[in-house]
């Protein structure tokens, strides 16, 4: 579990060798440099991460020409206020509560979250809702789906208070941390934490969600086809991209497409980037990264084993940042439109 945190990684959840082997594959200069584009999930810890992210954003727009405009963070600090962060950001951050749980002994805190959210400036909630395989030991015991009705009345006073679920974490249940590749080894259970998910998507419908990861619903042709069933069905759901994009080559390239064009109102783009403690070497490196994902999305280019989807001006320009537009608040006013 500690691996999860090393400041050197690129992806909260994948190892920096691992995007190394699917990204890096020359430069990309921008089709669509004028596109303003909106990061809905990256990890702040601190002033610090706030003053790489900007300086990411610079070489990428010198050196790729891409306008990475703002971000939304998750905030996560015992050292500094999210005032001096804000601060730090230059109007272009909003930040989110991260509630994660172990989920032993749960109680109801949802009145702090929203007290905090309508108080201290976030502007939601990304709820962390860990995995059985990654935080809890065999024989322990502990909530094991998010539709266990000890959640009940934390969700339904953030739906009745419309708090927005920047970020719905059902942690993975592809796989154990670091197996992500041994897809479905029991499907069984995959399938009974992608059904609970559901359960709390359909039970509270007026609670604006936003699923990281696209709910991990993404890496398997019969996935995307059950995700094209959840944004069909619950009008309350959108979905991030954040760290799927590793995992395209697993997938139909004409299907991940056709999903992304016929549902290009519902997807957000994001990462899950952490750039906390970086060099400039390692700074560089990010850069590089955010330019392969754009050429994947732009273009019909080969980053690493997967074949660029080639979207269409339009549908970029939801995912890139209309989309994020609708969602978050404030969002409109920093980004001066």
């Amino acid at each position: 579990m500690k691996a999860r945190h090393k400041k050197i990684s690129l992806f909260s959840i994948f190892s920096f060798t691992a995007l190394m082997a699917v990204f890096g594959q020359g430069q990309y200069i921008s089709k669509y440099p004028d596109i303003p584009i909106v990061d809905v999930h990256v990890h702040i810890r601190s002033g610090t991460d706030v003053a790489n992210y900007l300086k990411v954003s610079e070489v990428i727009k010198q050196q790729y020409g891409s306008k990475l405009a703002n971000f939304i963070g998750f905030f996560q600090s015992r050292d500094e206020s999210l005032a001096d962060v804000k601060a730090a950001g230059k109007n272009r951050f909003l930040f989110s509560i991260r509630d994660g749980r172990e989920h032993k002994g749960f109680y109801d805190n949802s009145e702090d979250v929203i007290k905090r959210i309508k108080n201290d400036g976030y502007i939601g909630l990304k709820f962390w809702f860990g995995d059985p395989h990654r935080i809890i030991k065999e024989g322990e015991e502990g909530i094991t789906r998010i539709d266990d009705p000890r959640f009940a009345s934390y969700f339904s006073k953030l739906e009745k208070a419309n708090v927005l679920m920047t970020s719905l974490h059902i942690a993975d249940p592809n796989g154990p941390f670091g197996d992500r590749q041994n897809w479905m080894k029991d499907p069984v259970y995959y399938w009974g934490q992608i059904k609970a998910f559901e359960n709390v998507v359909a039970k509270y419908p007026n609670l604006t969600i936003v699923a990281a990861h696209c709910a991990w619903i993404i890496c398997q042709d019969a996935q995307i086809d059950y995700l094209r069933y959840m944004l069909s069905t619950y009008s309350n759901l959108y979905v991030d991209l954040s760290a799927t994009f590793p995992y395209l080559h697993l997938v139909n390239h004409d299907n991940i497409r056709d999903f992304y064009i016929e549902y290009q109102d519902r997807i957000l783009f994001g990462t899950d980037f952490n750039t906390g403690g970086f060099s400039e070497k390692a700074m560089q490196t990010t850069a590089v990264a955010y330019a392969d994902h754009f050429a994947i999305l732009e273009t019909d280019m080969v980053r690493g084993k997967a074949k660029g989807l080639n979207l269409p001006r339009e549908v970029l320009e939801k995912i890139y940042y209309k989309n994020a537009l609708k969602l978050y608040p404030g969002l409109k006013e920093i980004m001066g439109l």
